[in-house]
């Protein structure tokens, strides 16, 4: 999936459509360069879009373009562009097409709209990642006690009689060790199944 540096165009998608929805404007999402990667104009999308490209290269935090600005620059249309900043670094920035006077309160609501989806989606992949370690912990764990429990039953078998209570111990770790590891398969199926849908 392409992304701009820290979110993916399916989420700056949804970000256009829901902002787009309520404002009735044209919302497009640009990144390095001024490219247009998401956008309400589908037309648009690969196109650059000189005052983002302005923006992204750090000459100006902000851009209202009205109708005669918009006719000396390439692949604009009237309204107002602004930068989106996470931990102090520029990522993308959003516009809202229209009068920009008037698209602006838009623009900024985009703007926060775009800086908490790129926060969800940071926070839901360290997540992941916390929640692969804790799984290939509790793997390891289980292959451990699999290897105690081997190594136990060679023992109780050495003991004969008096290894026989050592010998249910050690059969319980097995089956324990069974059991977190079928539930770890279950899990990876389910996150494949969810990936997938």
């Amino acid at each position: 999936m392409a992304e701009i540096k820290d979110i993916s165009v399916d989420s700056c998608k949804r970000i256009v459509t829901l902002v787009h929805e309520a404002s009735g404007h044209t919302v497009n999402v640009m990144g390095d360069g001024g490219r247009i990667l998401a956008s309400s104009d589908q037309a648009r999308v690969g196109t650059i879009h000189d005052g983002a490209k302005r923006i992204m290269a750090g000459e100006v935090g902000e851009i209202a373009i009205d109708a005669a600005m918009a006719k000396t620059m390439q692949g604009v249309k009237p309204g107002y562009t602004g930068s989106v900043h996470i931990d102090g670094k520029l990522v993308a920035c959003i516009g809202v097409g229209g009068d920009p006077v008037e698209v602006k309160p838009f623009q900024k609501m985009a703007a926060l709209a775009l800086r908490q989806e790129i926060d969800r989606e940071r926070l839901a992949v360290r997540e992941r990642s916390l929640l692969d370690d804790v799984r290939r912990d509790i793997g390891d764990i289980a292959e451990r006690m699999q290897v105690l429990s081997l190594n136990g039953a060679v023992l109780a078998a050495r003991l004969g009689e008096k290894g026989r209570g050592f010998k249910i111990v050690v059969g319980e770790m097995r089956n324990l060790a069974a059991q977190i590891g079928e539930k770890l398969a279950d899990l990876e199926r389910r996150d494949k199944a969810n990936s997938a849908g």
